[in-house]
């Protein structure tokens, strides 16, 4: 069985010219609780293909009851190419589209910047699934593939 996420449809204040003038923009973004030692979160995610890594905000390591402090580090870029150093952590990922649940350990980085939309990159997440961006009815569909550790 696969999971099937709708788009989200963010409404923008001009029309979008790359859309034809549509009024707002789809993204494939996905519901995924982080679990921690200590606590459950839940945050909205990108399906981001163009991601090495899934990654997360640092606060949100604290809030799954995460110390950071001693964590291995390791360097990141984005598309300004500035190199950032991030932490890792290994996790537990969930995510339904509410006919069906998945959850498996994940190793993750955290960022040391606030961003409102995490991304689920290769690493820890998009490795695990066979994934389709079905662009004529905006939906995305991860299917569990092979490498998939999780129940």
């Amino acid at each position: 069985m696969s999971l099937r996420f709708p788009y989200t449809r963010y409404q923008r204040k001009v029309p979008v010219w790359t859309l034809d003038g549509r009024a707002e923009r789809p993204r494939a973004m996905v519901s995924v609780s982080v679990i921690g030692p200590g606590a459950t979160h839940v945050r909205q995610g990108l399906l981001d293909t163009g991601a090495d890594d899934t990654v997360f905000p640092e606060d949100v390591a604290a809030l799954i009851g995460i110390d950071l402090a001693n964590a291995p580090t390791t360097e990141a870029t984005g598309m300004s190419g500035s190199p950032l150093q991030v932490r890792c952590a290994l996790v537990h990922l969930r995510v339904t589209d509410g006919n069906e649940f998945r959850e498996w350990p994940a190793r993750v980085v955290f960022a040391p910047l606030p961003f409102s939309r995490s991304l689920l990159g290769y690493a820890g997440f998009l490795q695990f699934f066979d994934t389709e961006f079905q662009g004529a009815n905006e939906t995305a569909v991860l299917t569990v593939n092979a490498s998939y550790p999780g129940k």
